[in-house]
């Protein structure tokens, strides 16, 4: 199968499985509710209307109750007959010697809407109409036809883009490659190369790059070669002819190359605020794969419905908005004058714990919260939720290194002579003693593929941003990490 029939086929599946939705389910649901909508309201208006007529039925005013009906019917012209019987089913209007009303008509729109007439409880009549409601219909079949024409044309949109993206991916690399090895033929090293993918394009795309450096390198060797020794011999020449210039280039030379440190330390700044971003980023972004997994496992197993969608996607869009604001704060980390602003301590818990609830369950963690809300403190809360995820992220991974199954995490929060102290315990086989001062250093960890970045930053979260204190203590077949952090007073 070709890589555009890759493509197209998915993308065909779905709008089969879309259009059958609409056309079987959502499509006769929305026009019998709204069908359902427009009888309530008739039956409304069929109350207000009984109530009228029973003093006319009490006291026989038939000519009056006559007029009555007549203006009513003009009034509601989807009305196609308007019936009034006595108990005896004799006719009241029209009367019996009136025309013949109209049968009933077989389109599904027109309803027949009976209304009995008592009072105190003793009958007088039934009112019977007859409406359709082909007219107030027709407005949401509009609207459904509109939605169609729309999915249509996107579907349509959407197949367009794929073959131009199959021309994207396929046609043009294969068209740049020719072109590079014909010029790399005349010994030219600047002609582009398409990006280099993870299919076979891609692996075609890096082993024809491995090709061109190497004969780049061999000629680049070559001609910096002979460079070089030009240039020693017109250093040598210029050494007794221009000796104050030497010394002013050298100048110059030192001015760039502190230049160039500068720039250098700032790309090691940049690289590190980059690298504690992925940190934080690594645990929403896995608990977000695990989202679409199961999105895509109840829909293998039709077991997708609106709730579901729904719930995931607003849980996908929560994990996406806490990422977005990382960058935020990573960058207001640093700066000295933030502003404090009150937050529920147990709201930004749960934040915490929705991010890394996902990849628990992966693992079969079992997490236990008890953070009861009313809890006001002053401070930071999106730098709070942080730490408290470090230390999350912490025991899950202490937990998967020390055992197989069986792990579980406690949350605790409660309230002590005016501190929000919370409390996160594992069972993941505690931390030895020797290493037990250092474990707020920074970049001090244990880890192989550690950074020794997350502890340190909850310590300056929490020391330094919300004033308070944080601690680690070993207890039975795990750790114990305190975080305390003081209470907003009132007044």
């Amino acid at each position: 199968m070709s890589l555009r029939a890759k493509l197209l086929l998915p993308l065909f599946l779905l709008g089969l499985l879309i259009a059958g939705y609409l056309y079987v389910v959502w499509i006769p649901r929305t026009l019998a509710a709204d069908e359902v909508a427009h009888l309530r309201g008739v039956d409304k208006h069929l109350n207000s209307v009984a109530e009228t007529l029973v003093p006319l039925l009490l006291g026989n005013q038939l000519d009056v109750l006559h007029g009555n009906l007549d203006a009513l019917k003009e009034d509601n012209p989807e009305w196609l007959s308007i019936r009034l019987i006595n108990p005896g089913n004799k006719p009241l209007y029209p009367l019996a010697t009136a025309a013949k009303l109209q049968d009933a008509a077989t389109t599904p729109d027109v309803h027949i809407v009976e209304k009995p007439i008592r009072y105190l409880g003793e009958p007088l009549g039934t009112l019977i109409i007859q409406v359709d409601l082909a007219p107030s219909l027709e407005n949401t079949r509009k609207e459904i036809a509109e939605l169609t024409y729309v999915l249509l044309g996107v579907m349509a949109a959407l197949m367009l883009t794929i073959v131009a993206t199959a021309e994207l991916l396929v046609g043009r690399p294969v068209r740049q490659l020719a072109s590079a090895a014909t010029r790399l033929a005349r010994m030219d090293f600047e002609t582009p190369l398409p990006m280099a993918g993870t299919d076979e394009i891609g692996e075609l795309v890096d082993s024809f790059s491995s090709m061109r450096d190497d004969l780049q390198d061999n000629r680049a060797s070559l001609l910096r070669e002979i460079a070089e020794r030009r240039e020693a011999e017109e250093a040598l020449r210029q050494l007794n002819e221009t000796l104050a210039q030497r010394v002013k280039n050298e100048v110059a030379a030192n001015r760039d190359k502190d230049h160039l440190l500068i720039q250098q330390s700032r790309l090691a700044a940049m690289g590190e605020m980059v690298h504690n971003i992925a940190h934080q980023w690594r645990q929403p972004l896995n608990s977000l794969s695990l989202i679409i997994s199961n999105i895509l496992d109840d829909f293998r197993f039709k077991t997708l419905t609106e709730e579901t969608l729904e719930r995931d996607s607003a849980n996908a869009r929560r994990l996406i908005e806490r990422m977005s604001t990382t960058i935020d704060d990573f960058r207001d980390f640093f700066r000295p004058d933030r502003e404090k602003s009150s937050f529920d301590v147990a709201t930004s818990i749960r934040d915490a714990v929705f991010i890394i609830e996902a990849s628990l369950k992966s693992n079969h963690i079992e997490l236990t919260l008890d953070a009861p809300p009313g809890l006001t403190a002053s401070g930071f809360p999106g730098q709070y939720g942080q730490a408290v995820l470090n230390l999350l992220v912490n025991a899950k991974e202490a937990i998967l290194e020390h055992r197989q199954s069986g792990g579980r995490i406690r949350v605790v929060l409660e309230q002590k002579d005016g501190f929000a102290v919370l409390g996160v315990e594992d069972n993941g086989g505690g931390i030895p003693a020797n290493i037990l001062q250092q474990l707020f250093d920074p970049y001090f960890t244990t880890k192989d593929q550690g950074t020794g970045i997350g502890l340190y930053m909850a310590k300056m979260i929490i020391e330094r941003n919300m004033e308070g204190t944080i601690s680690a203590t070993n207890i039975e077949d795990g750790a114990r990490f305190i975080l305390s952090i003081p209470l907003e007073r009132t007044a």
